[in-house]
């Protein structure tokens, strides 16, 4: 019984630790070259995608047989003036990262108080790797 017991423990640490992946950002990380599109620059498929979307936080992905568009929505805010920042947006052999902050009003700049959907779209060429989005 505990033979079997050992045994079949052992094939499920195997099993699992095959399961496992494991991106690596090292020194092969390299920049990528994208558009921030417009809304009205989008293909119809997405511009419908994102006016559901838009309205609540959320990352995702959208591709068509040209580009890989990276789309992040940060909901509803209360106020005008809000703006996305692209961190960073960069590539290795396995994945495609971006990483953006959301930027609130500057204090010099006159706020409207209006419920906005500040979002942000990235097109870049087409890729076949894991879309990583960090906002």
């Amino acid at each position: 019984m505990y033979k079997r017991m050992a045994v079949y423990c052992l094939f499920l640490v195997i099993f699992s630790v095959g399961c496992g992946r494991t991106i690596h950002f090292g020194p092969d990380k390299e920049k990528v070259e994208y558009v921030i599109c417009k809304e009205s620059n989008l293909p119809a498929q997405l511009q419908e995608l994102l006016e559901e979307k838009k309205k609540k936080s959320c990352t995702f992905t959208f591709t068509n047989s040209m580009y890989t568009y990276l789309v992040v929505c940060y909901g509803s805010r209360p106020y005008s003036g809000y703006s996305v920042r692209i961190e960073e947006c960069s590539q290795t052999p396995e994945a495609l990262y971006l990483r953006t902050q959301l930027i609130g009003p500057s204090a010099r700049e006159p706020v409207v108080e209006t419920e906005t959907f500040p979002f942000l779209v990235l097109r870049c060429e087409k890729v076949d790797v894991l879309c990583i989005i960090d906002s």
